[in-house]
């Protein structure tokens, strides 16, 4: 049984539409309620808190954001 949290990764599963196609996996923005439960879970160490986010990874931010805009 796949765990769920407030402002799951999406897509999250190999059987959801995009997932092979996608580059990375999103947070839903107006969904997550900044508990930090999918911080540890998270296979890549690839998910922070927005003051805690690498300079270098700063791009992703607005990318993760647009991807819902298109949904």
């Amino acid at each position: 049984m796949r765990r769920r949290v407030p402002g799951r990764l999406h897509p999250s599963a190999k059987d959801e539409a995009d997932y092979e196609s996608e580059k990375q996996l999103f947070i839903n923005p107006d969904e997550c309620i900044d508990c930090g439960a999918c911080v540890p879970v998270c296979p890549v160490t690839a998910i922070f808190a927005l003051e805690d986010l690498p300079e270098k990874w700063a791009s992703f931010t607005p990318i993760n954001a647009d991807w819902y805009k298109k949904k």
